[in-house]
């Protein structure tokens, strides 16, 4: 069954929301998507799923794709937007809980990782497991001082406004890595098509308003502390998996020091994976269905362990 369309969520916000469900569901799995994209970029990966028998729902973020009105997009209201997209996450899965009788596995790429992290500190009792694609460490000092450039910016510039200052100091240094460079989105795969296909859709890659930030930078400092990582149910299976050369998770580093801070805080099973070369976008990545397959292998071995 495939269905696409809005529902209202936690606050009256309609959330437009693609499912798929084959006749047989082994799972479900819910995505997350990343900044300045939206749910219909996975396709190919959610073909992958459904073959396997897994049911995908995912949803478009506040801010983005079909769930934000034009004059919304890239935007989250301050002091209330991440946290709102987080509890939208929240409403979603409870009400895949009362449309399907599966195991509900919750994936988080990019910055829909940090909203599923924190997303799991605050509800351990919805899911039966988390993947995290192209994630990455605390920012640190970094991330204070991007928040206190965007409280600047949003005091004298307004909230709405589109800030390219933010957007450069979030993203300029990452396509650095990448020379010669053919475009500023090299950054995001080594397949020339995949990155024109993202430069080439009207609802990717959009600059967001200074609030956007302001909420980014706080929200992914507060799901990344030790002690928000802390709250994370240490019952619950993890699999982080990212290209060990994605500038988001400091080329492996970050995602290394995520995996053995998890560990730290008592997580029983949490599996690592880097792929070679990969980039940011390990779902648009050269070798994506062995990445597909990859993700599916640990899905099974999971489901089994609870059957």
């Amino acid at each position: 069954m495939l269905w696409e369309g809005t529902i209202p969520s936690h606050d009256g916000t309609l959330l437009y929301v693609r499912k798929r469900i084959p006749s047989n569901v082994r799972a479900v799995i819910q995505m997350a998507h990343g900044m300045t994209e939206h749910g219909g970029v996975y396709d190919e990966f959610i073909d992958a799923l459904v073959a396997a028998g897994f049911a995908v729902y995912i949803h478009d973020h506040r801010g983005h794709g079909k769930t934000a009105l034009e004059e919304d997009l890239g935007h989250l209201e301050p002091k209330l937007g991440w946290n709102h997209a987080v509890q939208d996450i929240i409403f979603l899965s409870e009400h895949i809980r009362e449309e399907v009788d599966a195991p509900l596995f919750l994936l988080g790429h990019s910055m829909g990782s940090f909203l599923s992290r924190r997303v799991v500190q605050l509800r351990d009792d919805l899911y039966d497991g988390l993947l995290l694609s192209g994630t990455g460490a605390s920012p640190g000092l970094l991330g204070k001082l991007g928040e206190i450039v965007a409280k600047f910016e949003m005091t004298v510039r307004g909230k709405r406004t589109k800030s390219p200052l933010l957007n450069h100091l979030s993203f300029g240094s990452f396509n650095a890595h990448f020379k010669p460079a053919a475009t500023e989105s090299d950054w995001l795969s080594s397949d020339p098509q995949q990155v024109q296909r993202y430069m080439n859709d009207p609802l990717c890659g959009f600059i967001c308003t200074t609030s956007f930030y302001k909420e980014l930078f706080s929200g992914v400092a507060q799901a990344t502390s030790k002690a928000g990582m802390m709250q994370t149910p240490t019952t619950l299976p993890i699999y982080l998996f990212s290209g060990d050369r994605d500038p988001v998770g400091d080329m492996g580093k970050g995602v290394q020091q995520s995996y053995n801070l998890y560990r730290k805080c008592g997580v029983q099973d949490v599996t690592i994976k880097l792929y070679k070369d990969g980039r940011h976008e390990m779902f648009h990545e050269v070798n994506r269905q062995d990445v597909f397959q990859d993700v599916i292998h640990w899905l099974h071995a999971h489901i089994r362990k609870n059957e």
